[in-house]
């Protein structure tokens, strides 16, 4: 589980600070990601958002993280409050997060996220 908690706080810590370069390591070329309003959202497209600004993060706060782990994945329960701008609105929302984390090719990755608000 310890590797796990780094990886997720190597995430967080991307999206805190809109870190490409973090980003696109941590997260597969396939990903699966559903956000809380229930549309499919891809790396090309998460990416994006977080290099033109559409989201800027002011902080996360994250709950107790329940972890699954297998051989080569883990599953990632936790509920987070994030606090920042989504397309220039004010975003204060607390949300439940089922993340899938995989080696894939040497590397832990994220495949697959799916969101809602908690």
């Amino acid at each position: 589980m310890e590797l796990t908690e780094k990886l997720e706080a190597q995430l967080i810590e991307a999206m805190l600070k809109s870190d490409i370069e973090a980003l696109d390591a941590l997260i597969a070329d396939n990903l699966l990601f559903i956000n809380h309003e229930g549309q499919q959202v891809t790396k090309a497209q998460d990416l994006s958002m977080h290099a033109s600004g559409t989201i800027k993060i002011e902080s996360i706060e994250q709950g107790a993280l329940n972890i699954t782990e297998y051989e080569n994945c883990s599953v990632v329960d936790v509920i987070i409050s994030i606090h920042g701008k989504y397309a220039g609105q004010e975003l204060n929302a607390r949300f439940h997060h089922l993340r899938t984390w995989a080696k894939l090719n040497g590397r832990w990755q994220v495949i697959g996220l799916k969101t809602s608000f908690a």
